[in-house]
């Protein structure tokens, strides 16, 4: 995937901050800011994909992490960092509101995605991930975490699957909070191993059908395929302009 790409999907999800970012907006130098401070022999870029969504209550950890911020490490990406506020009353762009928060993170997908578990906030907060690449610090858009106020639905029966021998179609409606602006879509084997993550703002996926595709993290030659008569798994995230997680759809299916 290549640079461009990552950056037109940042500025498509985040087109209402798509303003000249300040990267040390302040002298007093605390939190995010102080650490690109602490770092500044290097180069910044906001082509970082995050968002946020409250834990299925079905996790076993769901009581002690009720959170998770998803993140894609892009090749070679290290040094894994979360910051938050302590409230939502910030300027998003003023870095030095936000606080690094000590947080285990985990491979999802077998790392294509990763997840910082979070147990720690009270209210709504936003949130900023952080990772190095080589000599580039790269740094999210704002997250709006609304765990409390919206809290992230899960509901398959939104979810439809037509069988189409191995190329099946997903449709799916939004939820009880429509403010879904992308949708990501994943298709996994039984063993969670990712064979395709898209992004559309159509309600809708055909494998492997590219056509409505704004971005592919797995863009690989020759294009994936599936196996007929198998068992695989499909998770959709409907995500709004503020990278919160609205919906979530999970679903197996089998091939014909």
């Amino acid at each position: 995937m290549t640079k461009n790409k990552l950056f037109i999907l940042a500025c498509l999800l985040f087109a209402y901050s798509c303003k000249k970012d300040a990267a040390i907006p302040n002298k007093h130098y605390s939190g995010l800011a102080k650490y690109l401070n602490e770092n500044k022999s290097f180069g910044l870029s906001n082509q970082l994909i995050a968002c946020a969504a409250s834990q299925s209550t079905t996790e076993v950890d769901y009581n002690q992490y009720p959170i998770a911020v998803y993140f894609y490490p892009i090749a070679g990406a290290y040094e894994y960092k979360y910051f938050e506020t302590s409230d939502i009353n910030v300027d998003i762009l003023d870095y030095s509101k936000f606080i690094e928060k000590q947080l285990p993170n985990e491979a999802v997908f077998n790392g294509y995605l990763r997840r910082f578990k979070n147990n720690t906030i009270a209210q709504d907060v936003w949130g900023i991930v952080t990772y190095k690449v080589g000599t580039t610090i790269h740094v999210c858009r704002g997250i709006h975490i609304k765990h409390y106020t919206k809290p992230t639905q899960y509901d398959p029966s939104l979810l439809t699957i037509q069988d189409s021998l191995t190329f099946p179609k997903f449709s799916w409606n939004d939820g009880v909070v429509a403010e879904n602006v992308i949708y990501f879509e994943v298709v996994s084997d039984t063993l969670n191993n990712l064979i395709s993550g898209t992004y559309t703002y159509d309600k809708y996926f055909k494998f492997y059908d590219l056509s409505n595709v704004v971005l592919n993290i797995h863009d690989v030659t020759p294009h994936p395929t599936l196996i007929s008569s198998t068992k695989y798994n499909f998770t959709m995230m409907g995500v709004s302009h503020d990278n919160w997680v609205n919906l979530i759809c999970m679903k197996p299916f089998t091939t014909q």
